[in-house]
C-alpha cells in the first residue's frame, strides 16, 4: 500500500494555523495530505526571527514548592534543633584557666652582661654558660612543652587515669606518650605577646579547679626544674674551671678564670636564694566560673541555619522526584 504525501509547516501558534487547502489529486489518484506540527519553545521575536523560551527563575514558583512541602521543611527544622540543643547542653563543659608570667632571665643575665663581652670566648671554650638572653626564654618555653618535663608532670599528677575516665576506658589505660600528646596539643596552651614580652599560660579542662591547679604547679615546676639544671650546670663548670686553674701559670688567664668562676658561683647563689628562677609569676591562675566550650549561642544559630538548608534541599529533591514520576506516568500512556 502506497503512503501519502505528507507535508510538514513550521507554525508560529496555533492562532496561525490556516485552513487545510484544498489540493489536487496527483497522477496516482492519491490526494496528498498536509499535517500541522507546532514546534515546542518556537516563538518569533519583534524581529521575526526565533528564539527560545525564557529560561528565568520564577521566584514565586519556588515559594509555592515550599510552602508545598512546609511540613517537612518544618520537621527537617526541628530535628536538626533537636540535635543542636542536646549537643550544646549535654556535652561536657571545658573551663580554661589562665596564667600570666614574665621571663626572669633579663634580671638574671643582667649582672653577667659585661662578663660575657670580656670572657665570653673563654666561657664558651670552657664549656660555661652566661646567658643568652631572649634565647632563654625560647628554650625555657620549649622545655615547659617538652617529654622530659611534661612526661614527670602527667605521672606525679595522676593525669593518665584522668584521661582513661574522659575517653571511656574501662580497664584499658592508654600510654602516657599518647597522653602527653593529647595534654600538649588539646590541654595546655602557651602564647607570647612579642609586644610587651609577657606570656599566658592556659590549662583548658572539664574541672576548673584542677585546670587551675595545674597550671599554677606547671610554672612552679618548670622554676624548680631549671633551678636545679642552672646549679647543676654550674657546679660542674667550677669544678672544670678549678681544673684548669691548677694546670695554668699564666697569671692574666688566672685572673680570668677566677672572673669565670665568680659568676658561675653567683649564679649558683641566685638559683638557690630565687624561687621564680627562670618566670616570675604576675597573675596566678584561679578557678574559672565561665565555660569556654560549648559554645551553646553560636551551636543554636549554626544549627538553626543548616536545619534551613538541609530542610530546603529535601524538598527541591522530593519535588523532582515527583515531577520525575509524573513525566514517566505521561510517556507510558
Amino acid at each position: 500500500m502506497d503512503k501519502p504525501d505528507l507535508k510538514i509547516h513550521k507554525l508560529n501558534s496555533r492562532e496561525e494555523r490556516p485552513a487545510a487547502p484544498e489540493l489536487a489529486e496527483d497522477q496516482t489518484g492519491h490526494q496528498p495530505s498536509v499535517r500541522y506540527v507546532e514546534v515546542p519553545g518556537y516563538a518569533p521575536d519583534y524581529a521575526g526571527r526565533p528564539y527560545a523560551e525564557d529560561d528565568s527563575i520564577d521566584l514565586l514558583a519556588l515559594w509555592q514548592v515550599l510552602a508545598q512541602y512546609k511540613r517537612v521543611l518544618l520537621s527537617v527544622f526541628l530535628f536538626g534543633m533537636l540535635l543542636a540543643a542536646g549537643f550544646a547542653f549535654l556535652s561536657t563543659p571545658i573551663y580554661r584557666a589562665e596564667l600570666v608570667m614574665a621571663s626572669s632571665a633579663e634580671e638574671k643575665s643582667g649582672g653577667l652582661s659585661s662578663l660575657a663581652g670580656q670572657f665570653g670566648g673563654l666561657a664558651s671554650l670552657a664549656g660555661v654558660n652566661l646567658g643568652g638572653g631572649s634565647n632563654d626564654v625560647e628554650r625555657v618555653l620549649a622545655t615547659l612543652k617538652s617529654r622530659v618535663f611534661l612526661v614527670p608532670f602527667l605521672q606525679q599528677e595522676k593525669i593518665v587515669p584522668l584521661f582513661a575516665q574522659e575517653q571511656g576506658l574501662s580497664g584499658e589505660t592508654p600510654s602516657t606518650l599518647d597522653v602527653y600528646e593529647t595534654f600538649s596539643e588539646d590541654v595546655l596552651d602557651i602564647r607570647k605577646d612579642n609586644k610587651t614580652g609577657l606570656m599566658t599560660l592556659g590549662v583548658e579542662w572539664r574541672d576548673p579547679v584542677l585546670a587551675a591547679h595545674w597550671a599554677n604547679t606547671l610554672v612552679a615546676r618548670l622554676n624548680e626544674h631549671q633551678r636545679q639544671a642552672a646549679i647543676k650546670e654550674a657546679q660542674q663548670s667550677i669544678d672544670y674551671l678549678n681544673q684548669q686553674l691548677a694546670k695554668t701559670s699564666v697569671v692574666d688567664m688566672q685572673q680570668a678564670i677566677y672572673r669565670l668562676i665568680e659568676s658561675q658561683t653567683r649564679i649558683i647563689m641566685l638559683a638557690n636564694v630565687k624561687k621564680e628562677y627562670v618566670m616570675q609569676v604576675i597573675d596566678p591562675a584561679l578557678a574559672p566560673e565561665k565555660r569556654v566550650q560549648p559554645q551553646r549561642s553560636l551551636i543554636l544559630v549554626l544549627g538553626a541555619v543548616l536545619s534551613v538548608m538541609a530542610g530546603i534541599f529535601i524538598i527541591f529533591l522530593l519535588h523532582g522526584l515527583k515531577a520525575f514520576r509524573q513525566q514517566l506516568a505521561q510517556n507510558d500512556e
